[in-house]
């Protein structure tokens, strides 16, 4: 009992300590102890209800936040893929895998000799073919020679084709690996990119036969037989060859020799064959090289006798031979084999992307428009980012983008060492600029310098007249062809490019905002290709977005079809909500979908509610359908109405009694007591009654 007592006691000396904290009252001589008690308890309470009071008020806080402090739901950003800020020849020149050139470059050689009509020839080139097709490109043997002659159709109105080209032949013993599986690998490297791309002018893959025989018994003359054959073909077709880039022996690398002349564009006299016919092919490589990569490439005026593009030349089309610029000790060739060292292969798959890049810009020209190029890029601290062009018109060049707040940008424009605009601080913001001098033909280099501290972000077009064939017309003038049909869409999800800029969609994600409805459809019924708005019901019909778009509904009708059903009782019941069904009798119970809807029955079975009581006899008595005990008496319809009972009123009798607790539900209960306890007195007080009157 002790402990019992002491446990209030101690209690209530803490209590007391605790209190006067909140009271700020110390204990009072013993006088006082009535009224110090009265203070404590006080006290006591208002410190208690307090605490209850905060308890209450940050509970409620915590469970239904203010409107001020809700945090919104995010959405997350939409992060375009970063092609959307390049040029497609750009985008041509990030498609360019080296496992493309590496696997056509060992597969070939591996072939063993392929000098014309041996074995190793027949099964590389039908392996060339077989790629070729895998890719979509029309492949075949062609000519007298057997060469291959890949073709890729053009959706332009005009004549005009690029051809890319290499031997496929090699010595009569030996691998061929530097002559020339290097040169047969770049091609199909550009192949397989260009095969992603739908272009406006043909593109011709070819594979010559015939370059290592001779027509004399010294071995000075190459025949050349391939080359020829197709020239010929190409002449007969009306072909407008723009460009051919003829690639031999490219591989050879000598790291103690200049790395600027890694590579050789060979090309013609300007003075006699015309700028634009001849060095414009290789400076248009050239800078397309050194835009993502390193410069290894020169121009250099031909010495060649004996490559496959001499042809080409000879019959006026503008054409240019790529080959290594290094020479080897002849004493000490490299070995003909792969693996060698002195083989580089990097600078080969180099050449694949730009040369790839070359083609998809040469197509391009024309169709009414100037030329334009895009620098869209965030620039490190005191770095610079450049943008190559080549001139083929002399000209005033046009600059115009944005830069980021807080930027500080400087431009300079050159041709080789002639500065063409000094450098020049881009304004914060929007800005528009035109080159003080002319530009002449050749290279024209825009070098953006980041001077601050900071990173910063350009967008910069570099915009020119072109004229590539040197004729005196514009390419804007003279080139022209309709829309493709069907149009662009490098996505392929039924948004074509033109549309997807049009709606700031993604041209190369088909779900811009990966809510798992692609941007054509979301486009196509109003929806925000954007945002995922997956889960919402703009129609309020019960199915969300991707719900309807999974069946094929409209998401923004509640009432595709427009039969009177909506969607989603179609789609709940198992009927085809995208044709008007409603005058259908899917279950054959003579009523009409439209009528099983309007009455909520099952369309699907003439029994919906399976109380053996007929769908049609429960619409035309108004009983429910779909339920066994339409008026909830507990009795079913189908022995209401076998009782002639009403299967729509729960106590037929009135006796206060729900049919189906009711014994017999034809008779009142209540009046049978009433009667049974009622007649007795009744009958009492008439004998009663006679008896005093008697």
């Amino acid at each position: 009992m002790r402990f019992a007592v002491d446990i209030p006691c101690r209690m209530s000396t803490a209590f007391d300590g605790y209190l006067s904290m909140f009271a700020g009252h110390t204990d009072e001589p013993t006088e006082r102890g009535s009224k110090t008690e009265m203070d404590r308890r006080r006290a006591l309470s208002l410190a208690l209800v307090a605490v209850v009071v905060s308890v209450a008020v940050t509970g409620v806080w915590l469970w239904f936040p203010l409107p001020g402090n809700q945090t919104p739901e995010s959405t997350p950003e939409i992060v375009l893929d970063p092609f959307n800020k390049l040029d497609w020849w750009d985008i041509a020149w990030q498609l360019g895998m080296g496992i493309d050139f590496l696997h056509c470059y060992q597969t070939i050689a591996n072939y063993g000799p392929r000098f014309d009509g041996t074995a190793g020839y027949e099964l590389a080139a039908k392996w060339i073919i077989d790629q070729l097709k895998v890719w979509g490109v029309n492949a075949s043997f062609f000519g007298a020679h057997r060469s291959v002659l890949g073709y890729q159709k053009g959706y332009g109105n005009d004549s005009r084709a690029l051809v890319l080209g290499a031997h496929l032949d090699s010595a009569e013993s030996g691998m061929g690996v530097d002559q020339n599986a290097g040169g047969c690998g770049v091609v199909m490297m550009i192949a397989r990119i260009l095969s992603q791309f739908r272009l406006p002018v043909d593109i011709y893959y070819c594979f010559f036969a015939g370059n290592m025989e001779f027509i004399d018994p010294n071995h000075w003359i190459r025949a050349l037989y391939g080359s020829k054959e197709i020239l010929q073909y190409l002449v007969a077709q009306g072909a407008e060859v723009i460009a051919f880039y003829n690639y031999d022996e490219l591989l050879y690398h000598n790291p103690v020799q200049e790395d600027y002349r890694c590579l050789l564009a060979e090309h013609e006299s300007e003075s006699l064959q015309g700028y634009q016919t001849t060095k414009y092919l290789a400076d248009l490589l050239i800078s397309f090289m050194r835009r993502s990569g390193p410069d290894i490439m020169l121009a250099s005026r031909g010495t060649y006798t004996q490559t496959d593009h001499l042809s080409f030349l000879a019959a006026g089309f503008p054409s240019v031979n790529i080959k290594s610029g290094h020479t080897y000790d002849p004493e000490m060739p490299p070995s003909d084999r792969l693996g060698e060292s002195s083989y580089d292969t990097t600078q080969a798959i180099l050449v694949a992307r730009a040369s790839a890049s070359a083609a998809v810009y040469l197509a391009m020209r024309g169709n009414g428009e100037i030329s334009r190029q895009r620098m869209e890029q965030s620039v490190s601290p005191f770095a610079n980012a450049t943008l190559g062009a080549v001139m083929t018109v002399p000209q005033k060049v046009e600059l115009r983008g944005s830069t980021s707040k807080g930027s500080s940008l400087a431009v300079t424009i050159a041709n080789g060492t002639s500065i063409l605009l000094p450098m020049t601080q881009l304004p914060v913001g929007n800005f528009s600029m035109e080159s003080d001098y002319v530009c002449p033909l050749g290279i024209l280099t825009v070098t953006v310098l980041n001077q601050a501290n900071k990173t910063s972000d350009v967008t910069l077009y570099l915009e020119y007249a072109s004229d590539t064939d040197g004729n005196g017309i514009l390419d804007s003038v003279q080139y022209s062809w309709p829309p493709p049909d069907p149009p662009l869409d490098w996505d392929r999800d039924g948004l074509s490019d033109k549309d997807e800029i049009g709606n700031s969609t993604d041209v190369f994600r088909p779900d811009t905002d990966n809510d798992d409805m692609g941007d054509a459809i979301e486009v196509r019924y109003g929806l925000d290709p954007l945002r995922d708005d997956s889960r919402e019901d703009p129609d309020g019909d019960g199915l969300s977005n991707i719900r309807e778009i999974g069946l094929g509904t409209n998401p923004t009708n509640s009432d595709t079809d427009t039969d009177g059903m909506p969607d989603n009782w179609e789609v709940e019941w198992g009927l085809n909500a995208l044709i008007d069904d409603s005058a259908l009798d899917s279950d054959n119970d003579t009523l009409a979908n439209i009528q099983e809807y309007q009455h909520g029955s099952d369309p699907l079975s003439p029994d919906g509610d399976h109380d053996g009581v007929p769908d049609t006899v429960e619409v035309e008595r108004g009983m429910n359908p779909l339920s066994s005990d339409s008026d909830n008496d507990l009795l079913r319809d189908q022995l209401e109405l076998l009782e002639r009972l009403d299967p729509l009123f729960p106590d037929c009798d009135y006796d206060l009694l729900v049919d189906g607790n009711d014994s017999n539900p034809h008779i009142n209960n209540v009046s049978v007591i009433a009667l049974l306890v009622l007649l007795p007195f009744a009958l009492g007080s008439i004998l009663i009654e006679r008896r005093v009157h008697h």
